[in-house]
């Protein structure tokens, strides 16, 4: 798929990806899964830090890809232990080093088509950055 390709080529940092989630979630809560909602603000916080021309657009992509794709992942249950209950209706908290991986780990297209994480690669991407401090 050309637009994996894209996403995987376009680089973002652990710190962006958060900054974007945290932004995302002050979102009204009826406009976190609008997608034009949700392309409007990614392109306003990235105006807001700077960000301008045709990689505006890719880095926008990179991001909205990488936080759907995790998403899917901590709504499967396939980061637990990494995660806690967020103290609103469907805000979770990660580990930072979740969030490293995310910013990293290819991108792969799952059975339906859909932009996804490769689920143990994933898992062992974070073990080996919990791993590279000596604490899982």
């Amino acid at each position: 798929m050309f637009v994996l390709r894209r996403v995987n080529r376009t680089p973002v940092s652990s710190m962006l990806l958060a900054e974007a989630m945290e932004r995302h979630s002050n979102m009204p809560p009826e406009d976190r899964g609008v997608f034009e909602a949700i392309a409007f603000e990614l392109f306003r916080f990235l105006t807001e830090k700077g960000f301008e021309g045709s990689r505006h657009g890719d880095l926008a992509m990179a991001i909205n890809f990488r936080l759907t794709a995790l998403a899917r992942l901590v709504q499967g249950d396939q980061v637990r232990g990494w995660t806690l209950p967020g103290d609103t209706e469907g805000l979770t908290y990660l580990h930072a080093d979740v969030l490293k991986a995310a910013a990293k780990e290819p991108l792969v297209e799952d059975d339906k088509g859909q932009a996804a994480f490769d689920g143990p690669a994933f898992a062992q991407h974070v073990l080996s950055l919990a791993a590279a401090r000596g604490r899982a």
